[in-house]
């Protein structure tokens, strides 16, 4: 009986460790700075996302390359090994007035692509980027 306990306590203790190692993987895939375009009504946006890992938890923040906006931080950050999605509440042109964007990007190897939205305004645009630093 106490074989099968110690058994069973290691392959649990053996499972634990190998979750760990592959949730730091896998956001070792999106840990970086980003150079993202975005495609809106005719326009090309740029923005610069930076991502982090601290304990197995994502954090983040985006900024507008040409100033508009610098460091804002992103909320709600999740990857499940493809998909990257988070939320950026960021002043938005024409009017700078803060809204909050939903981000999803499916992940590559060093490049990303989806779509930013926000349903409050009915607006969902192309986005494409590429990892510029691990």
């Amino acid at each position: 009986m106490k074989v099968a306990s110690i058994i069973g306590l290691s392959v649990l203790v053996l499972a634990s460790g190998l979750s760990a190692v592959s949730t730091g993987t896998a956001n070792a895939k999106v840990v970086g700075t980003w150079d993202l375009e975005i495609y809106a009504e005719g326009q090309y946006f740029y923005l610069t996302m930076n991502l982090q890992e601290s304990e197995g938890v994502l954090a983040g923040t985006v900024s507008e390359q040409s100033g508009f906006f610098t460091d804002s931080p992103l909320s709600e950050v999740a990857f499940d090994g493809e998909l990257l999605s988070c939320l950026a509440s960021v002043p938005s042109p024409p009017d700078g007035m803060v809204l909050s964007w939903w981000i999803s990007l499916k992940i590559g190897e060093e490049v990303a692509e989806g779509s930013i939205s926000n349903a409050d305004i009915g607006l969902s645009a192309s986005m494409t980027g590429k990892r510029t630093k691990k």
